[in-house]
């Protein structure tokens, strides 16, 4: 898979106020090229709530060049001609279109994809922002910074393939009912989900809750459980179910009433090492308030909830 994950930061509340590009090259799944830079947006002018969000000031970009000055020096020869991905593409393409039109600069010929679209299509969650989503999948990144936001995206496209068993994006692409937008010298046509289309996956084994009744006298009954980070042994529904028919509540969010917070192999090796995504973090900050939760690596609780099954 031959891709280009593109992300942007603005100065303000004009799109074309570009302060920080990043972009991440794939080629056959591996990454061949990262690249970052500060980009000085017209006026030098930075709205504080701008500030907040991704830290860059009219200092940090008072030696930066100009995005003119990159886009014909680096950065078209690097997208053009490219599939693009973003998360939330209708924002950063709408940036890319917006800064290239306060330049007077032609559009590129590009065809371009929406990871939230993508994800929509391939995980039942209650929020498909960025940070959701990475932390979902257990990817421990510096959200709002352009490179980190471009990995991210990346690796989300990474994760579906991997979750819908697609051969390549163009099935990809088939799988989720989404369209690639385009965009080029003198116009665009934006990227859309067929919302009615439901995401074809793989056949498998899936566990079934309906035939199995709750035993209620399982060590984790009455427990709040939460998971973060991709799980080795089985899909995430199916761990759901599981702990369902172990008489435990499962929450897609870490709140002061969870008990126990479940963490992929990858994310837990990630996490001892000092990475944390950001259900860690949050549980971490309800521990330090008083709250009774325990971190738990998937295998203990697996090897746990497997013993006591029949309970």
């Amino acid at each position: 898979m031959n891709f280009i994950a593109l992300d942007f930061e603005t100065a303000n509340r004009e799109r074309s106020s570009v302060c920080s590009i990043g972009i991440v090259e794939y080629d056959n799944e591996e990454i061949v090229q990262e690249y970052y830079r500060l980009v000085q947006p017209k006026n030098n002018y930075f709205a504080p709530i701008n500030i907040q969000v991704h830290g860059i000031t009219p200092e940090d970009v008072a030696d930066a060049d100009t995005f003119d000055i990159l886009w014909e020096r680096e950065i078209k020869q690097m997208v053009e001609g490219k599939l693009v991905v973003a998360h939330n593409a209708p924002f950063d393409i709408g940036v890319l279109r917006a800064v290239l039109d306060a330049y007077q600069l032609p559009y590129p010929m590009l065809a371009y994809n929406c990871t939230v679209n993508i994800a929509k299509k391939t995980w039942d969650l209650p929020k498909y922002k960025l940070n959701v989503v990475a932390d979902h999948l257990g990817f421990a990144f510096h959200h709002h910074h352009a490179l980190e936001d471009a990995k991210a995206s990346a690796f989300i496209l990474l994760e579906a393939k991997k979750e819908l068993g697609a051969v390549n994006l163009k099935d990809l692409i088939e799988k989720t009912g989404t369209t690639n937008g385009m965009i080029f010298d003198g116009g665009y046509e934006p990227a859309r989900i067929n919302k009615r289309k439901k995401a074809r996956k793989s056949t498998g084994h899936t566990f079934a809750a309906a035939t199995k009744e709750i035993n209620h006298n399982h060590p984790y009954a009455g427990c709040t459980i939460a998971f973060t980070g991709r799980l080795n042994g089985l899909k995430r529904q199916d761990a759901v179910e599981q702990i369902k028919r172990a008489g435990a509540v499962w929450h897609p969010q870490i709140e002061s009433t969870t008990n126990y917070v479940v963490v992929g192999s990858k994310t837990y090796d990630n996490y001892l090492n000092g990475e944390k995504t950001t259900k860690l973090e949050r549980a971490e900050q309800l521990l330090s308030q008083g709250a009774s939760i325990e971190i738990l690596p998937e295998t203990v609780f697996m090897n746990e909830l497997n013993k006591n099954a029949t309970v």
